[in-house]
C-alpha cells in the first residue's frame, strides 16, 4: 500500500512538471526571423505567423500573430521595431540613463493618445532587461481593443540613436501564460545595428 502511494505521488509529480512546462512555453517549437538587412534577429515560437517583412520606414514595426485568425483580425501578440530617434529632442552629452527617461515620457503619451483606456502599470523600470547588453526602458501597460482587455509591455533599448524596441501585448487573460515565451524571446534578440 505504502508503495502504491509512492508510486502516484511520483506519477502526480512528473505530470505537474511536464504542465508546467508545456505552460511557460519550455517544449515550444522556435523560429528565427532574421531582419533582411542584418540589423537584427530573435527568435519566436514556429506557430506564430509575421506580418509584413520588416520595414523600418513602418511605424508599426513587424507584427507577430498566434495563429491566421488573429491575422485576419489584426490582433498581434508582439511588434518588434526600429525607430529614429528626432535629433532636436537629444542634446549633445546627454547620458543614456536620462535618453531612456526621456524615451519612457513619449511612449507613454503616445499610447495614451492611440489606445483606449490605456494606463501604465506601476513605474517604468530602467534596469529590468537588457536587450543584448543594452540597457532598456520597460513598462507593462494594459488598455482596450475591439472591447477586449489587454495588458503587455514595452521594452526600448538605444542604439546608436536608434531605438530597437518590443511590444508585447496579448490578450490580458493569456498575459501570465505567455510571459515565459515573451522571455526566452528577449533573452534570444541579437542586434547588429550599426
Amino acid at each position: 500500500m505504502r508503495h502504491q502511494k509512492t508510486s502516484i505521488a511520483f506519477l502526480f509529480l512528473i505530470f505537474y512538471v511536464l504542465i508546467i512546462n508545456s505552460a511557460s512555453g519550455i517544449d515550444q517549437s522556435w523560429s528565427i526571423y532574421p531582419e533582411k538587412e542584418g540589423k537584427f534577429e530573435l527568435k519566436y515560437p514556429s506557430s506564430w505567423i509575421t506580418g509584413d517583412t520588416f520595414n523600418e520606414s513602418n511605424e508599426d514595426g513587424l507584427k507577430f500573430y498566434t495563429d491566421i485568425q488573429n491575422k485576419s483580425q489584426t490582433n498581434e501578440i508582439m511588434q518588434v521595431g526600429i525607430g529614429h530617434r528626432d535629433a532636436e529632442l537629444v542634446a549633445p552629452g546627454m547620458n543614456l540613463n536620462t535618453t531612456l527617461r526621456l524615451d519612457s515620457v513619449l511612449f507613454i503619451k503616445k499610447f495614451k493618445d492611440e489606445l483606449q483606456n490605456f494606463s501604465v502599470l506601476g513605474e517604468p523600470n530602467f534596469n529590468k532587461y537588457n536587450i543584448n547588453g543594452h540597457p532598456s526602458l520597460y513598462f507593462e501597460f494594459s488598455y482596450v481593443k475591439s472591447l477586449v482587455p489587454k495588458k503587455g509591455f514595452f521594452i526600448a533599448s538605444d542604439i546608436n540613436n536608434s531605438i530597437f524596441y518590443i511590444l508585447f501585448e496579448p490578450d490580458q487573460s493569456d498575459f501570465i501564460k505567455t510571459l515565459p515565451i515573451a522571455n526566452e524571446i528577449i533573452s534570444s534578440v541579437k542586434l547588429h545595428i550599426q
